[in-house]
């Protein structure tokens, strides 16, 4: 019986002693010894020639494992009788027995085994175990039966049948190694597991014999060696494994390999990308894409195939893994995953601090806490008007729709049924409402009461953690806490509806606390804290998009305000971050610039024009707001903060801030902007940089208010001490006078719980059920004003619509039409608003009379009902179409959509805690 050793080597010199020593120590030596190097550029060939005394076939070093090993066969006399082949690698250490059992097993065979493999062990350690055969599950996954760094304690030492075994150390018959031979698709990764799959499928048996022993580095695996055929190890075994499956599955098996592959592949994605593995991710997608954009690859494999086949492909299914077993490495995953989080909340629950204090007490006697608690209660005393009743809404809130599906359909759809029809994206910030109001089991009415009810003690929660992080002590950063959460409220946000601000005002602090940690010493908490700091702005543009500008501006001043250098490159994928997340919006605005100074909720309800001493103070100057006079102490505070010198350079970071809001503060006081759904020109609402400089005079009075009675005590008495005096009580008179004014106030501006009552009750019923049956509502008219109309359709227009109509311009064809009708020519006039699918007009209280005697003379209106004398309403004859309202394509949506969900996803998994590798 003779044996061949094929030795293949490629820039393997680090092993190569280590495995010729071994070889020369062999119990049994091989009868040749052949030795192909594929383009080694280390001392590989030399190392073999000196010890062998032969020279290496040499090939190039993109020959793959099969190719070499063509070639080193082809230097040989043909196949003898009973000759057998005994594969080597340069990285793989036989021990001195390994032949020689391999040789004793297949003399005791006979011609009933043609593959025999050994044990693997890794190298260096010796004594975990690697490999006793391998096989495939239908996910791909490359299976050995062994658990992770398992010890090699002879528990698998027995013989038994596989569907293949390693390449390192494999004895084969060299006629079935001619016959069946290495896959050039597979070049290095996973060629042991197609060829022992077609071995089998031709009819020959694959065997392990543990008591043969071989060391294995496995360095393409781990990435330690040098070559140009796998630059991503993980990424060629997963193809590798993929393209196996498709290329011996039986062919009615093959579609559903195809799709299963597919989807899990993509769940692999998602589940790394959800543990931060983001290279496993990367490599997992590469895979995929390497696989199924080369389908001619798989289909001319499979034909090459046919010709070796000598058995069903049924009776190798038994070597394959058990159908069960992806789903018990699934349960697996998810059990650690569960143990991780309850280890690491079991962790957190009974970690005590530096003063022995666990974290239940430390919540229980956190001053935070009750201070939230009392102004829980302090809300639902303030607002008791708004505690019962219909949704919120008034000022510029709309009501809530009735379930969070119209949110879901409004962000997902491209075409909107509004007014006359809309191919305007919604805004962003209906895709963190529809999220929340989902959480909340669909409870949309719920979710705006708690954002309004409940805006103080939320921003209170969501202040303190950022005012811990930049002021010392307990008490001033609760005092700032407190006094940033009175701000929406005393000037006026909560009570005119602005939903924007009050959003804005619960995540300004959020996104600060993690702009702080960009200052971090670690570079990988640096990286999450941009991260984190990319998804709050996002979050704040979508509901207040003129926070990008403020943050553009913040964020030239990074180094200073962070007081170390920065970055720039990463620093500025803040706001490329924060524009992906506020699409397909952002597109839509290209056109419509002017569409970035309006927030969230209403932008042609309650014009303003405060003073600028008002702005200063924190008051909007509309219904709603505090006396001005109640603020004054705080700018006070914040400038005699400056006084102290160890504190000074930290307050004028405060002021900093406050100088860059006042700046957009400036530019949006006088800044009238026109959009295409809103009739004339219309100043923004200047809710959020008003809360942003409120916010910065906060901090500066915070941090100048931490340890000023200590100090004072300290020190001489002098003008210090009175300035100081003076300031403290300013600081705190002035929340306390708005939270006595919040309490007792009589007026709660035009936010209210009611019927958002803006058709007659039959014309919301009838037009509620469909698209197809809507209202004109006509206004204005009067005293030589425009007459101005609206289209609504199923009642009235929710949260989101009214930022779609806003960039969505009116139909020419239906101005005109209306137009004529009021000059006293209506040809045709009531079939065209038929075909707007309009089926009633309705003319609320001071509409002038020309407007009501037009419509009382023109053809094909009829009289209606209408619930005030001063009101009237008519009903058009005939059917209602929507022939006038056209789709347009819903593909770049779709794609605006894919890009922002992306983008969603990962910045979320990029911002999570780092997974610990081994």
């Amino acid at each position: 019986m003779k044996v061949t050793a094929l030795l293949i080597s490629h820039n393997g010199a680090r092993w190569l002693p280590a495995v010729l020593a071994g070889l020369e120590q062999s119990t049994v030596l091989p009868h040749e010894i052949v030795s192909v190097d594929t383009g080694s550029v280390d001392q590989s060939p030399a190392l073999i020639r000196d010890a062998l005394g032969i020279d290496p076939i040499t090939l190039p070093p993109e020959t793959g494992f099969g190719a070499a090993v063509r070639a080193g066969l082809a230097q040989q006399p043909p196949a003898e009788p009973e000759e057998w082949v005994w594969l080597l690698h340069d990285d793989a250490n036989p021990a001195p027995t390994c032949l020689e059992e391999l040789l004793a097993a297949a003399a005791d065979a006979g011609e009933e085994y043609a593959v025999i493999g050994p044990k693997l062990c890794e190298w260096p350690s010796l004594r975990r175990l690697l490999e006793v055969g391998v096989t495939l599950s239908g996910t791909g996954r490359r299976e050995t039966g062994l658990e992770p760094g398992e010890y090699d304690q002879g528990q698998h030492d027995r013989i038994h049948p596989v569907l293949a075994v390693n390449t390192a150390g494999m004895l084969v018959r060299r006629e079935v190694l001619e016959q069946v031979g290495f896959d050039d698709l597979l070049p290095i990764m996973g060629n042991d597991l197609d060829f022992g799959w077609r071995a089998a499928l031709a009819g020959h048996r694959a065997v392990v014999l543990p008591q043969a022993v071989m060391y294995h580095v496995e360095a393409a695996h781990r990435g330690q060696r040098e070559t140009t055929l796998v630059r991503h190890p993980r990424q060629s075994e997963r193809a590798a494994a993929i393209s196996t499956l498709l290329l011996n599955s039986r062919a009615a098996l093959l579609p559903w390999r195809v799709v299963r592959l597919f989807f899990g592949g993509l769940l692999r994605v998602i589940g790394f990308l959800l543990v931060r593995a983001s290279e496993e991710a990367r490599d997992e997608l590469a895979a995929l894409v390497w696989v199924y954009l080369r389908p001619r690859r798989i289909l001319s494999g499979r034909r090459a195939r046919r010709g070796t086949v000598t058995v069903d492909r049924a009776e190798v299914r038994d070597l394959l893994a058990p159908a069960w077993l992806p789903y018990r490495h699934g349960l697996d995953f998810f059990s650690d995953v569960a143990a991780l989080l309850v280890d690491s909340g079991r962790e957190r629950l009974t970690r005590h601090d530096e003063h022995g204090r666990s974290p239940v007490r430390r919540i229980l006697t956190s001053p935070a806490l009750w201070t939230a608690l009392v102004l829980v209660v302090l809300s639902v005393l303030a607002n008791r008007e708004l505690l019962s009743g219909s949704p919120l809404h008034g000022g510029a809130l709309l009501s809530p729709p009735d379930g969070v599906g119209h949110w879901w359909s409004l962000w997902a759809n491209g075409w909107h049924a509004l007014g006359t029809g809309s191919s305007d994206p919604a805004p962003s910030y209906v895709l963190v409402l529809a999220v929340l109001g989902t959480l909340l089991l669909g409870a949309t009415s719920w979710l705006i009461w708690l954002l309004f009810v409940m805006a103080v003690p939320l921003c209170l929660l969501s202040a303190h953690r950022f005012t811990r992080r930049v002021m010392p002590g307990r008490w001033a950063p609760l005092w700032a806490a407190v006094a940033y959460a009175l701000v929406p409220t005393l000037s006026g946000s909560v009570q005119q509806g602005r939903l924007g601000t009050v959003a804005a005002a619960i995540l300004l602090p959020i996104a600060a606390t993690s702009a702080l940690a960009m200052a971090s010493e670690d570079p990988e908490r640096r990286e999450r804290a941009r991260w984190r700091t990319a998804i709050g702005v996002g979050l704040l543009v979508a509901f207040v998009p003129v926070a990008l500008p403020l943050v553009l501006l913040l964020l030239a001043l990074a180094p200073y305000l962070l007081g170390r250098k920065v970055d720039w490159r990463r620093v500025l994928m803040i706001p490329v971050v924060a524009l992906l997340l506020v699409l397909p919006w952002a597109i839509a605005t290209l056109s419509e610039p002017g569409a970035w100074l309006f927030e969230a909720g209403r932008a042609d309800v309650l014009p303003l024009r405060p003073m600028w001493w008002e702005l200063l103070l924190g008051r909007s100057g509309g219904p709603g707001s505090a006396p001005w006079w109640m603020a004054v102490g705080l700018p006070f505070a914040a400038l005699a903060a400056l006084v102290r010198p160890d504190t000074r350079h930290r307050v004028a970071r405060a002021w900093v801030v406050v100088a860059a809001a006042a700046l957009v503060l400036l530019g949006l006081s006088y800044a009238p902007v026109e959009l295409p759904g809103i009739a004339g020109a219309v100043r923004p609402w200047i809710g959020f940089p008003l809360l942003v400089l409120q916010a910065g005079l906060v901090v500066a009075a915070g941090i100048g208010a931490a340890g000023v009675v200590r100090i004072a005590s300290e020190a001489s008495f002098g003008w210090r001490q009175v300035v100081g005096a003076i300031a403290a009580l300013g600081a705190v008179a002035a929340p306390a006078l708005g939270g006595a004014w919040w309490l007792t106030q009589d007026e709660s501006g035009p936010l209210t719980r009611g019927t958002a009552a803006s058709l007659p009750a039959y014309m919301t019923e009838l037009t509620g059920a469909t698209n197809a049956q809507a209202v004109l509502v006509l206004r204005g008219g009067a005293r030589g004003t425009d007459v101005r109309y609206r289209v609504l359709r199923r009642g009235t227009l929710r949260i989101g619509d009214d930022a779609v109509l806003a960039l969505t311009p009116e139909r020419t064809d239906l101005t005109t039409a209306l137009g004529s009708l009021l000059a006293g020519s209506d040809p045709g006039v009531s079939k065209k608003l038929s075909s707007f699918g309009i089926t009633y007009v309705y003319a609320p209280p001071r509409v002038s009379a020309a407007v009501t005697g037009a419509f009382d003379a023109a053809e094909g209106f009829t009289g209606a009902s209408a619930p005030t004398p001063d009101s009237r309403a008519w009903r058009l004859e005939g059917p209602a179409t929507l022939t006038a309202i056209g789709s347009t394509s819903n593909l770049p949506h779709l794609i605006a959509l894919g890009i922002q969900l992306v983008t969603v996803l990962a910045a979320v998994v990029l911002a999570l805690p780092g997974r610990r590798r081994r």
